[in-house]
């Protein structure tokens, strides 16, 4: 995946744009690719406007007619639009031969690509999350596992993480703390979650400094974000890519623990230490004496 060459220039222009110029504009923004590859009328129907709609955008932007719009765009493969699951997996129920095989394929393709997307984005990241009092991390639904990685490998490096996560939905009643020396990595992909917009807005409405891993310049995380790392979500498959903001996220964590210097390393002996402590992890080594007198004989119950 590609950064779309127009990028700067549509977000900067995005909220002066007519409800239809933004409809054209995020889907230009997302598919770079498609407007080199396609005629205006096909580009148009799929982003769901009127062909002049097109035109009117690109001379928004200051190019002549379309066809200049065009020759900015590098040619790149084709990318599948919507986020309609119920569909796709009925397209893929016909279409089903080698699909492991292109998943790996496009799975690779987009993870090869991250750092050229967000060269300066991650050091900026890593940075404003090594000034932060404390780092709040919030994903949901099925962004969770991506703040769940992140916030737990976080806690082997530094011990002012805090994963909004908890019973009752009380998870990111902790925000109420957060204010300007803090900062928040938000996680949320295209359908993005209700909670996620909201709780990061409130966030930065408190000077928060939003991090964002998400999947659009244009996304609602992306236009309120001080750090945007931007990931690919495109599948085979019906549901949206994953990996690709694993992946990020831990690039993150690997560059925080690389810049971290003795005291990362001191923390992360520390951590090892503990665990080792309450035997976190099964080995195929034989158990103490003590250990084997401790278990219960097969039969009998302990009281």
């Amino acid at each position: 995946m590609t950064a779309a060459p127009l990028s700067d220039r549509i977000v900067r222009q995005f909220d002066s744009l007519t409800p239809q110029l933004r409809e054209a504009a995020r889907f230009v923004l997302d598919h770079p690719q498609d407007v080199a590859l396609l005629s205006m009328r096909e580009l148009a129907r799929r982003a769901g406007v009127p062909p002049v709609t097109m035109l009117r955008l690109a001379r928004q932007l200051d190019f002549p007619d379309y066809a200049a719009f065009r020759q900015v765009h590098a040619a790149a493969w084709r990318k599948p639009s919507g986020s309609d699951f119920a569909s796709r997996a009925e397209g893929l129920q016909k279409r089903g031969e080698r699909l492991p095989e292109r998943m790996e394929q496009a799975l690779a393709s987009q993870v090869s690509h991250l750092t050229a997307r967000n060269a300066d984005a991650f050091t900026a990241a890593a940075e404003t999350i090594e000034r932060a009092r404390r780092v709040y991390v919030l994903g949901f639904r099925s962004c969770f596992g991506v703040a769940f990685q992140f916030a737990y490998v976080y806690g082997l490096l530094r011990d002012n993480g805090l994963l909004l996560d908890g019973a009752g939905g009380t998870g990111t009643d902790a925000l109420r703390q957060a204010g300007p020396q803090d900062a928040l990595l938000a996680i949320s992909l295209e359908p993005y979650t209700r909670a996620a917009v909201e709780q990061t807005a409130f966030a930065v409405q408190r000077g928060t400094a939003m991090v964002a891993i998400t999947d659009s310049e244009l996304s609602p995380l992306a236009r309120q974000a001080k750090v945007s790392l931007i990931v690919p979500t495109e599948s085979p498959s019906f549901f949206h890519a994953l990996t690709p903001a694993f992946a990020t996220a831990e690039m993150l964590l690997g560059l925080l623990a690389a810049r971290g210097g003795a005291k990362v390393a001191d923390a992360i002996r520390n951590a090892e230490g503990q665990l080792a402590s309450f035997d976190t992890y099964w080995t195929d080594r034989p158990k103490s004496k003590t250990q084997v007198k401790s278990q219960p004989k097969p039969g009998k119950s302990r009281s």
